[in-house]
């Protein structure tokens, strides 16, 4: 599964972004849907990387998942 965290986080971006565009030509406000879901592809992405590597660095992964984790709590609360 390791393998395909990138590919999952793309995919996941790929709907959550598709639905914020849809539901904006339609005049409904999702651009936090958007935002959050470009900003998970880019943390499974990065994650994936260093996971897939031959010695991956998990502090470096632990740093990359806290820190992903406290910005998409942000936008939430700020967007909510």
């Amino acid at each position: 599964m390791k393998k395909y965290l990138g590919i999952v986080g793309f995919l996941l971006a790929f709907i959550g972004i598709s639905i914020a565009a849809l539901y904006n030509f339609n005049g409904t406000d999702m651009k936090p849907l958007g935002e959050i879901s470009f900003f998970v592809w880019i943390t499974t992405w990065t994650i994936s990387i260093e996971i897939n590597k031959e010695k991956p660095k998990k502090w470096w992964v632990y740093t990359v998942t806290i820190l992903s984790l406290v910005a998409i709590s942000a936008m939430l609360f700020v967007y909510y």
